[in-house]
């Protein structure tokens, strides 16, 4: 079993760390501190009546002051649940409920200006601790064997949010199959600008970098002016972005960037978007496919052809396993389940209830077909439905759409009302900035090229995607707003 706290020990006498550090721009921490922060950290919980075996709800910010404290939590083998930051942080009043076997809530505050190099002798401005607040029942906290493990919720957007229960050890072991496909190393500098309360911020780049003892830059709320200057002044050699942030970097760069990889995650990044990108970057795109279940499953190698990076998930990770079970003969995609070494453990409740244990073979919802050797996802399993007795892939209008001039990027929704038959789909489109477009343009151009049978019922017109977390667009944000807005002028 990894010892992660013999580890960061090693890492932070090795001679390939001894300059390197984790930044935010307002605080900086070396490797070689690291040890003695984590033993200032462990009196300032205990001083806080925070005791062996209670289970903490981390309320991350990508900061040093939160990289710290994670790199604590995993050390001491303490069970932790990650979570965003609330709205308002300085109101505890505003917090969301934890889980009822969260015995803490410890919320990491944003810094209003640049600390001074004692900033852990003052953990209570940084690393704000409350106990549970019982409800008006006063009911009792579940007690639930937490110890070396890992909480996230399920983003919800397809359905009632779920608790993911993960083994620490096997998070640590996922994240060496990310530094083995895109060759981690002491040298490298990381880049991370995505949430680290997330599975792919946290599990895809932050936990490999600190495996290899690299420098890493942590970006809070990101946009194209932040990374373009820490850019400048931190010159990463890997980034993990989103899908967004790549459409942002190609307006920012004035010229091609140098990057030992880039990968992006999260919402489907279209295939224009991509091939425009990649040379940006030094030809060194790469797609990953993964999971808040799964973690990291594949991704191509930096090295392999532009062709296959872009439409292929390319080779599973270390251990990984993927089949596709199609349910007839007449079509060459089908279902793609996933058996993965250090997959989750299952799915709790609120209460710390198991709802349903992992299962060998992983269910992820995608569609996936082959092409020539390799794998490619082409939509949601869920993401499908029956009119006029054709089955329609709702990717397929989306990328149909996205071929307009006009139209950046498409979501569509399908929404269902007890007097109208059949489902009504609501194209959600993402048009040119200051282009001249409307709704019934795009509706009449996709008649054009589309079946009678897939033209959206509907189409609204958007700035931008309502995003989660993780880079993906709000599925249930958007059927809510058709729901409440468009079905009924349907």
């Amino acid at each position: 079993m990894m010892n992660f706290a013999n580890l960061i020990n090693e890492i932070s006498r090795s001679s390939e760390s001894q300059e390197n550090f984790l930044t935010d721009s307002k605080l900086t921490c070396r490797y070689p501190e690291i040890p003695n922060l984590i033993e200032k950290i462990d009196h300032y919980l205990a001083h806080q009546g925070i005791a062996t075996g209670d289970c903490l709800a981390i309320e991350c910010i990508n900061s040093v002051p939160s990289a710290v404290l994670l790199i604590y939590l995993l050390t001491k083998r303490i069970g932790f649940m990650l979570l965003p930051p609330s709205e308002n942080a300085d109101k505890s009043s505003v917090l969301k409920p934890i889980p009822r076997f969260c015995q803490f809530r410890l919320t990491v505050l944003p810094l209003l200006e640049k600390e001074d190099a004692d900033w852990m002798l003052h953990l209570d401005k940084f690393i704000r601790v409350e106990p549970r607040k019982l409800d008006a029942n006063n009911e009792a906290l579940t007690r639930i064997e937490t110890e070396g493990r890992l909480f996230v919720r399920t983003s919800g957007s397809m359905g009632e949010a779920k608790i993911v229960v993960y083994d620490q050890t096997r998070v640590l072991s996922s994240a060496y199959n990310c530094v083995n496909k895109y060759q981690f190393t002491a040298e490298d500098r990381m880049a991370i600008p995505v949430p680290i309360f997330h599975m792919y911020g946290f599990g895809a780049e932050f936990l490999p970098a600190l495996l290899v003892g690299g420098s890493i830059d942590l970006q809070e709320n990101s946009n194209l002016l932040k990374y373009l200057d820490r850019e400048r002044r931190f010159l990463p050699t890997i980034a993990f972005i989103t899908p967004n942030l790549c459409e942002m970097l190609i307006r920012g760069w004035k010229k091609p960037r140098p990057y030992k990889v880039i990968v992006t995650s999260g919402q489907r990044i279209r295939e224009d978007l991509f091939r425009a990108f990649d040379p940006l970057c030094g030809n060194r795109l790469v797609n990953q496919y993964g999971s808040t279940e799964m973690g990291p499953i594949a991704a191509c190698n930096p090295s392999d052809s532009l062709d296959l990076r872009t439409r292929s998930i390319g080779s599973p990770m270390n251990g990984v396993e993927l089949r596709i079970e199609t349910t007839d003969d007449t079509t060459d995609s089908g279902e793609l389940y996933c058996r993965h070494p250090y997959a989750f453990e299952g799915y709790m409740n609120e209460s710390g209830q198991w709802l349903a244990k992992a299962q060998e073979w992983h269910r992820t919802g995608d569609l996936a077909k082959t092409d020539q050797d390799t794998l490619i996802v082409t939509g949601r399993a869920d993401s499908s439905i029956n009119r006029s007795g054709y089955l329609i892939l709702l990717a397929d209008i989306e990328k149909a759409l996205e071929t307009l001039d006009d139209v950046v990027q498409a979501v569509v929704v399908p929404i269902q009302a007890e007097n109208i038959q059949g489902q009504s789909l609501v194209a959600f489109c993402v048009k040119m900035p200051n282009a001249p477009v409307t709704d019934q343009h795009i509706r009449t151009a996709s008649a054009k090229i589309l079946p009678k049978y897939a033209v959206p019922d509907s189409v609204v017109l958007l700035d931008a995607l309502p995003l989660l977390p993780s880079g993906k667009a709000d599925q249930q944000a958007l059927k809510t707003y058709a729901l409440s807005t468009v079905l009924p002028k349907l």
